[in-house]
C-alpha cells in the first residue's frame, strides 16, 4: 500500500490516476478542500480540517485523522508519496 499525501487542491490532477485502489489518501494543509469533491474514501488531518472550518462538513467518505494516527498510517504503508 501507498500512502499518497496531497497538500494542494493542484496536486491532484498530477496524480489522481497513479492512486491504485489499495492505496490510501491523507489530506493535509490546503488539500483538505479535496475532501469535498473527492469520489474515493480519504483520510483527512484534523488539524488543517479545524483551521480550515471544515470539520462538520466533511463527506462520509472523509475520516479524521490526528498526527499520531498520520504517523501510524505512514508506518504501515509500504511508501509515502507526497504530492504538492
Amino acid at each position: 500500500m501507498i500512502l499518497h499525501t496531497i497538500n494542494k487542491v493542484s496536486a491532484w490532477g498530477k496524480c489522481e490516476g497513479l492512486i491504485s485502489e489499495n492505496d490510501q489518501v491523507l489530506l493535509l494543509e490546503d488539500g483538505v478542500y479535496l475532501a469535498l469533491s473527492l469520489r474515493r474514501p480519504c483520510a483527512v488531518l484534523s488539524a488543517d480540517a479545524a483551521a480550515r472550518g471544515l470539520t462538520g462538513h466533511l463527506p462520509d467518505g472523509a475520516r479524521l485523522m490526528d498526527y499520531g494516527d498520520f504517523v501510524g498510517l505512514a508506518a504501515r504503508a509500504d511508501k509515502v508519496c507526497a504530492w504538492f
